[in-house]
């Protein structure tokens, strides 16, 4: 997209915080809603369906009893709740530039929109006690983390398009868990110096403290960080941007296109990832790539490009 789309983007929305919370599990009942949002669905039905799968989790078992003729409406769905759930902030950023969109990993020449996941103050805190810098500061700086927060759990790169009406997710990514997964690994295998430190990376880590930090923090987001972000992608291209088309790369496409060909994302983030929130797979491009010169001279390197698709 353009970089001028782009940064007018960003000036329209609120600037103040925006608060996002998230439990287990939450995104299910988030497509439930919006699936029943104009009128009540037969549960019959959508067992049948690829939504099906969204009403065996066990949060959606009240919502089910009070489904009158086995229809589910909105309002069953309104009240359901979790205990503890996570709370993050979101921010907006840019990414990429059209010069220079070999380095970028983008699908075409230009610019994305980011949309940031950044864990609560206290979790900076707690990070500048155990390695005296900021979360963003440890991790990559050459990536689209948060100038705003200072502890950037994930984001989301989007590609928006308001002339076809769609918008493809081009990356979604955490290098906070990753290289947590790393101080904590090493936290636990090297031994302190005399002040009960370890250096990694350039920084010198709080040995106990980072013991205790990583152990609390993977636990809670390790098999939480990518749903949250993708449902607060998601809840942002549909109720800010007022896009109902949204993209998904494949895993082969998508590296054929942002041209990565070493240090491949998981493969899990494009394959297990969109399935679970029950995108369908499409050969059919988003239209701005298609039209796109670049693009579909990188798109012939592939014998059968496909993306993941969700119109509703």
């Amino acid at each position: 997209m353009q970089e001028q789309l782009v940064e007018e983007i960003i000036a329209c929305l609120p600037q103040h915080r925006s608060l996002f919370s998230y439990y287990k599990d939450q995104y299910a009942v988030y497509l439930l809603q919006r699936l029943c949002q104009h009128a009540p669905e037969d549960v019959k039905r959508l067992r049948q369906s690829r939504w099906g799968k969204l009403l065996n989790k066990p949060l959606l078992n009240d919502a089910l009893k009070y489904a009158g003729q086995g229809k589910l409406a909105a309002e069953h769905l309104d009240y359901l709740w979790a205990a503890n759930p996570e709370h993050y902030v979101l921010t907006l950023g840019r990414w990429g530039e059209k010069r220079r969109y070999d380095w970028a990993q983008t699908s075409r020449p230009g610019a994305n929109l980011v949309l940031q996941l950044n864990l609560k103050s206290e979790y900076d805190r707690a990070f500048q006690a155990m390695a005296g810098c900021t979360a963003n500061d440890f991790t990559s700086a050459v990536h689209p983390s948060s100038h705003k927060r200072a502890a950037t759990l994930a984001w989301a790169r989007l590609d928006v398009d308001f002339v076809t009406g769609e918008v493809l997710i081009e990356e979604i990514q955490s290098d906070l868990m990753r290289d947590l997964e790393a101080v904590y690994r090493v936290a636990k295998e090297r031994p302190a110096d005399s002040h009960g430190q370890f250096y990694l990376y350039g920084f010198m880590f709080d040995k106990t403290k980072a013991l205790q930090y990583c152990e609390q923090l993977l636990a809670t987001q390790r098999k939480l960080w990518s749903e949250a972000m993708l449902t607060a992608a998601l809840w942002f291209v549909h109720r800010e941007l007022g896009i109902n088309k949204v993209y998904y790369h494949t895993f082969d496409t998508g590296n054929a296109l942002k041209n990565i060909r070493s240090r491949k994302p998981p493969r899990s983030l494009y394959t297990d990832l969109p399935e679970q929130f029950c995108f369908q797979q499409t050969e059919e491009a988003p239209a701005f790539i298609a039209k796109d010169k670049k693009a579909t001279r990188r798109l012939k390197t592939i014998k059968k490009p496909k993306w993941y698709l969700m119109a509703s």
